[in-house]
């Protein structure tokens, strides 16, 4: 039988790799700014109505780290969307593995959480499959760095999340108002650069992949109040692999052998994790 954490983090990987291709189009087409505004927004607005379910009141503490994890989002969105509004999809989204880097390190060394062997060996398969496609001509390209830098940043604000959950067990409230919070940030942007229309398919594609994304948000913090950040989140850095694969069916990207090894390398490494996990 198949775990919750491992469950939840398929589905997690299911739900962000397909916001993440659905934002392609729109962010070539409409650019970065106003996909970002209504990716934030429509991802808040699915959190919220979710969140009426439950208990609406969180601690002043909870608040508070969870508004630190909306100027994370915000500016790590801004960020990873300036990087696809000139790159593929594969290339861009190859870079999303570092943010779950980060916290899967957090919680190995400083949450103590234990794994076997044998799902240890999964992770490092699906690390470096996500690696090798990222850097597949060895060499990096500086229309990158923002994405790069962005997903740096989106690490942290799982971190963030972290504590705002020690605090209260509500992670959906949490989630909503970490995206409300980002959604303040990007509409500020947006608004300064006075980039707030889009035309209404790529819209409706922006606001679909928000959807995806805040429920997708939704599941990493169920794995992380559930103190399984280690082998939850590593499911889903197998992101890029996801993305570079449906990249080349769904928008004819170029992938070379090498992203095709990183592929194969970790989907191996998830057939591993979720076998033994």
């Amino acid at each position: 039988m198949i775990g919750s954490e491992i469950f939840a983090g398929i589905l997690t990987l299911a739900l962000y790799t397909g916001g993440d291709l659905l934002i392609k189009r729109p962010s070539e087409k409409a650019g970065s700014v106003p996909v970002s505004l209504i990716v934030s927004a429509s991802s808040w607005a699915s959190l919220v109505i979710l969140s009426f379910f439950t208990n609406l009141h969180i601690s002043e503490m909870a608040l508070f780290f969870s508004a630190l994890t909306g100027i994370l989002m915000g500016t790590g969105t801004l960020l990873v969307l300036k990087s696809l509004e000139s790159e593929q999809v594969s290339d861009t989204m190859s870079m999303v593995a570092i943010s779950y880097a980060i916290p899967v390190i957090f919680g190995a060394i400083v949450l103590h959480e234990t794994l076997p062997y044998d799902s240890w060996a999964g992770i490092a398969l699906i690390f470096s499959g996500s690696a090798i496609i990222a850097f597949k001509e060895m060499k990096f390209n500086m229309a990158l760095l923002p994405a790069v830098t962005g997903n740096v940043i989106l690490g942290l604000q799982f971190i963030a999340f972290n504590y705002a959950l020690q605090f209260s067990t509500n992670f959906l409230v949490i989630a909503a108002t970490g995206s409300a919070v980002a959604l303040l940030i990007v509409f500020s942007y947006a608004h300064l650069k006075s980039e707030t229309v889009i035309e209404r398919l790529y819209g409706l594609e922006a606001m679909i992949a928000g959807i995806l994304m805040g429920l997708g948000l939704a599941g990493a913090l169920y794995l992380i109040l559930n103190h399984t950040v280690t082998l939850g989140l590593s499911i889903v850095a197998a992101e890029p692999a996801l993305i570079t694969l449906f990249g080349k069916i769904i928008y004819k990207d170029k992938i070379n052998m090498l992203q095709m090894a990183g592929i194969t390398i970790a989907m191996a490494g998830i057939l591993l994790v979720t076998t033994v996990g």
